[in-house]
Order: C-alpha cells, then structure tokens, then sequence
C-alpha cells in the first residue's frame, strides 16, 4: 500500500511519513516527521527567531491499529532555539503528550473500552501491559467526573419544579459521615459533602454558590433536626415542601403533618401531559 494511503487512514495531518521500517503479523513500525519546519517559540509565540538545533532520541510513540496490527509511529525529538528569548525547547506533537509512549487516540480508544468493562479486559484487546491501562483510566476518571458534575449541575438548574434529596451515610464504621445532595427527577448526584452536622452543611452551602442559586419545589430528607432545622432557618433557601423519606416518614407520627401536603408536590417521574 502506498505511503500516502497510510497517512490518511492513521489521520495524522501535522505528520508525514517517509517509509515503512518493519511489518510482521503482529506489529507496523513506520517512520514519520513533522510537516512543519520550525514551531513557535513557547514565550514569544514567534517563529522567526527560532531554530532547529539538533535532535534527541527518536521517540516511539503507540498509535491505533492497523487491520489488526499494532502500529508504532518513530518520530524526531526534535530540539529548537528561540535567539530572542535565549530558552531552548523541543518540538510538541499535537497527537502525543510530552515524554509520553501512547497517543492521544490511543489513549482515547482504551479508556472508552475500559468505561465498558475492566482494565485487565481493555489491556488484552489492547495489547498492552494492564498496569499502563488502568493509569490511563484513573487519569480519564478526573475529567470525565468533571464533566459529568457540569452535566448534572446544568440539568437540575434548568429543571422545573426541582425536587432535591438530601442524605446521610457513615464511613468508617459510623465515625465519619458525608452528605448527598440529590437531583431525583433527573436521577443524578449533585454533589458530596464532608460531615452531617448543621455547621458543615452551611459551611458547604457558602462555598458552593451554585447550590444557592438553585430554586428547589421540595427537598426529600430524612427528618433529623439538624437539616430540617437548618434549612427552616436558613435565609438563602425559600419556602420548599419538606418531605421525610417514605422509609421513616411512615413509621413515625410526623407523616400525618406531611399528609396533606403531599400531594401538593411534584411528581418524581415523568411530567403527565
């Protein structure tokens, strides 16, 4: 197959490649260089007073692969000058991070395989050590838990009619306690704060101005005096439906002084037309 028909299928446009260095049934190895001669300089973002001095070792980098085989790009370590700001610096790949084997899309490919199943899985599809993907994993997990959290927090301020779920659990054999804050018509976790008692939920509610701003029609909890006091009292929180978990609700006395205010909420499944 010709070289350039290569090029395309890895999609790898700041590369070109020269030749083919090995093939075998298990493995490509090819050889690429960068289309470009000279990249910007890091502090000035100005290519004229740069230049190429030298290289390092060629690095050899895993990519995704191809019919089958395992595909390793060898690519120059290419080191620059910048005369204006006297620093020296090396070349950047956009398709690798630095000082890094594995491609982005590597990367990519392995953990979307992981999301499914287990590191150990994902590395025997992969070919590759289950130490190095289960790195991979825990490193996607920070950003993927942010953008989840973003998810979420846009969908319960955009809700109508907001019903909020308000829970405490024991870590630690009951020495330690956090507390859950629930969007359960959009069947999501809001957020995960340390402690139980009332000053740590306000401290956690000052801090997180996001929590303020939101405009809840009732708060599904259980009826320890430390929340319902707490949220009676506070000033930032409007007038909600207070409404004890159905578990402890029905085995005390303060479901009849809910009773008739039940129905008044808002369903917790889909909206009826």
């Amino acid at each position: 197959m010709p070289i350039q028909y290569i090029n395309e299928l890895l999609g790898l446009p700041e590369l070109q490649l020269h030749k083919m260095v090995s093939m075998d049934t298990k493995e490509v190895h090819l050889e690429a260089s960068p289309v470009a001669y000279k990249q910007p300089c890091p502090l000035c973002h100005s290519e004229s007073p740069v230049k190429r001095d030298g290289r390092n070792r060629t690095r050899q980098i895993r990519h995704l692969s191809i019919f089958g085989r395992k595909s390793y790009l060898h690519v120059p370590s290419i080191r620059m000058a910048c005369t204006q700001c006297q620093i020296s610096f090396v070349w950047a790949y956009d398709f690798v991070g630095p000082k890094q084997r594995y491609s982005h899309a590597f990367r990519d490919q392995t953990v979307e395989q992981t999301l499914g199943s287990t590191a150990i899985h994902s590395a025997q599809m992969q070919q590759a050590p289950a130490s190095t993907v289960q790195r991979m994993h825990q490193e996607a997990l920070h950003v993927e838990c942010e953008r989840l959290t973003k998810l979420a927090w846009r969908e319960a301020e955009n809700t109508s009619g907001l019903v909020l779920g308000i829970d405490d659990f024991a870590i630690k054999k009951g020495h330690t306690y956090n507390t859950g804050i629930h969007n359960l018509k959009g069947e999501t976790m809001l957020d995960l704060w340390a402690g139980r008692k009332l000053e740590d939920l306000r401290a956690n509610a000052h801090e997180h101005p996001h929590f303020l701003a939101l405009k809840p029609k009732a708060v599904v909890m259980d009826l320890a005096e430390r929340i319902t006091h707490g949220l009676a009292n506070a000033s930032h929180v409007p007038f909600v439906l207070q409404i004890g978990s159905m578990f402890m609700a029905m085995s005390s006395k303060v479901f009849r002084r809910f009773e008739s205010r039940f129905s008044t909420c808002c369903p917790l499944g889909p909206e009826q037309p």
